[in-house]
């Protein structure tokens, strides 16, 4: 018994040891910055404030394979040029649904126009007289593109007979899939595209006046009257346009492919997702309008033209596919943080878990958390590339952080929302670019609640607001299932300093700023 007694007094000799040690390491490594941070963390004299910068923790990169392409809430078009990860051309297959099934399009009914309308994403700036002033949100690169729409033979499932009618998914990797069954002529070739963030203005015949329409900056492509005239408004009546099942099995999709041989080019993220109904202005819808005319006889026997609007939407399963000249890691070293068919940073924190177990020991109360992530300047040069936002989740369970539940900065503006949890590209004094991600809630729950310390991973991310889950697959990691789908649209890419670089200025750490009673 005696021999138990002084093995317990030594455990508990280490175990103090342990713990003086990180207050003293923590003092030490914090003691020229602290008196300027910690003073405006707490007033109390019953309370110590400190910095703890040691915590021992894991990061690298790992390449993403594929991601999940389908239920996005924007889709890339386009080619995008990276001077780090290379060339990206990205490319979409969208089913069509009819706005109304077994439409009558009345005797002898001609086409005059087929107008195919996708708005961008797009932010208004100021209005005056003359209209509004916008500007688009997600242009990607500066030279202009060529690319065409062809008609699809390729047969979309909202469900997957495979996996008991589940869910059907599809991949940023099918794109060679996809274009063996498109038709060999397209329906229309687009040269030298370039968006335009004017406001577009359009007129309709309402009621035998015609209305001014003003639209936020949008893509708008005449297609072939021959082609739609054939397919849709000769149509009537038949069973093809009776249901829209039989519509998507009858004409099952358009492809819209980019010219691969343009080396720079520009990268577009369209809203296809707008609903498309008579009940909602044109300013949210995306669409393919068929204007067309048909000859009535009034009371009198006389004939009047009548000119009326069908509409096509873009659903329900719109794909993006990507050719990525981006096929492995640059490098072991650093951290390769790239949107898309691209790559993700892995984050694991309290390595030790006799450091944790010492930390939670001490009953700190965690004013902050915050993981900083500066650029490899070296080799990510300043520019118009770079992701403005990163995005951090739980792997493990598939979902985000608490710190993104409850963060109060939370706006619907996916790309200045958020900015307490997840800050924005940003420069230091001395002019070195960085990203602040602040997870306190979540070190709080691992210090103070006993919650499961699970890893974390960071994508690039296109809108901070969107974080539903979509499938991803990563090379070497079959325990990452999931990614948030923002990830999914983003195509930029920067390099970031690990937890290994010399440089302890820019070295990834965790910076724990907390209070301790005396």
């Amino acid at each position: 018994m005696k021999k138990k007694a002084n093995s317990m007094n030594i455990n508990k000799a280490v175990k103090f040891f342990a713990i003086a040690l990180i207050a003293i390491i923590s003092f030490t490594s914090c003691e020229d910055d602290f008196s300027e941070v910690g003073s405006n963390i707490v007033s109390n004299n019953n309370f110590n404030a400190r910095l703890f910068e040691k915590v021992e923790l894991d990061a690298y990169s790992r390449k993403i394979n594929r991601i999940q392409t389908n239920r996005l809430p924007g889709h890339n078009l386009g080619v995008f040029n990276d001077p780090v990860y290379g060339k990206t051309t990205a490319n979409i297959l969208t089913q069509l649904s009819l706005e109304q099934t077994n439409p009558d399009f009345g005797d002898d009914a001609q086409l005059d126009s087929v107008i195919l309308t996708i708005p961008y994403f797009a932010t208004a700036l100021s209005q005056s007289q003359e209209g509004i002033e916008y500007e688009l949100d997600s242009i990607f690169g500066n030279d202009p593109i060529n690319f065409s729409i062809y008609e699809s033979n390729y047969s979309l499932r909202s469900t997957d007979p495979s996996n008991n009618y589940e869910t059907q998914f599809y991949y940023s990797d099918q794109m060679d899939q996809f274009e063996s069954f498109i038709e060999t002529t397209p329906l229309v070739e687009v040269n030298n595209f370039r968006p335009s963030a004017k406001e577009v203005i359009t007129y309709e015949l309402n009621d035998d006046e015609i209305d001014t329409i003003r639209s936020s900056p949008r893509l708008r492509i005449a297609l072939p009257t021959e082609f739609f005239q054939e397919k849709i408004i000769n149509r009537s009546g038949t069973a093809l346009l009776l249901s829209q099942e039989n519509f998507r099995n009858y004409f099952r999709g358009l492809y819209f492919k980019t010219d691969e041989n343009i080396q720079q080019g520009l990268g577009i993220l369209l809203n296809l997702n707008s609903p498309s109904s008579e009940n909602q202005s044109l300013e949210n819808r995306a669409n393919i309008a068929l204007y067309y005319k048909t000859t009535i006889q009034d009371i009198n026997g006389e004939e009047n033209e009548l000119r009326s609007t069908y509409r096509l939407s873009f659903s329900p399963n719109i794909v993006n596919v990507y050719n990525n000249e981006y096929e492995e890691l640059p490098s072991e070293e650093n951290l390769y943080v790239k949107g898309g068919e691209g790559s993700l940073a892995v984050i694991d924190l309290f390595t030790n878990q006799q450091q944790l177990d010492s930390i939670r020991d001490l009953n700190w109360l965690v004013n902050e958390a915050n993981l900083t992530f500066y650029v490899e300047e070296n080799i990510v040069p300043e520019g118009n590339h770079e992701p403005e936002r990163l995005f951090i989740y739980d792997v493990k369970n598939g979902r985000v952080l608490d710190d993104f539940v409850n963060d109060i900065s939370a706006t619907e503006n996916g790309t200045t929302s958020r900015l307490n949890h997840l800050g924005k590209l940003s420069t230091d004094k001395n002019g070195n670019r960085y990203y602040k991600l602040r997870i306190t809630d979540y070190i709080n729950n691992i210090i103070n609640k006993d919650s499961t310390n699970t890893r974390l991973a960071v994508v690039a991310s296109q809108n901070v607001n969107i974080a539903s889950q979509i499938n991803v697959e990563v090379e070497d990691e079959e325990n990452i299932e999931v990614a948030p789908s923002s990830a999914a649209i983003s195509q930029e890419g920067t390099v970031l300093y690990d937890t290994n670089t010399p440089n302890n200025t820019k070295r990834l750490k965790l910076n724990i700023f907390y209070t301790e009673p005396e």
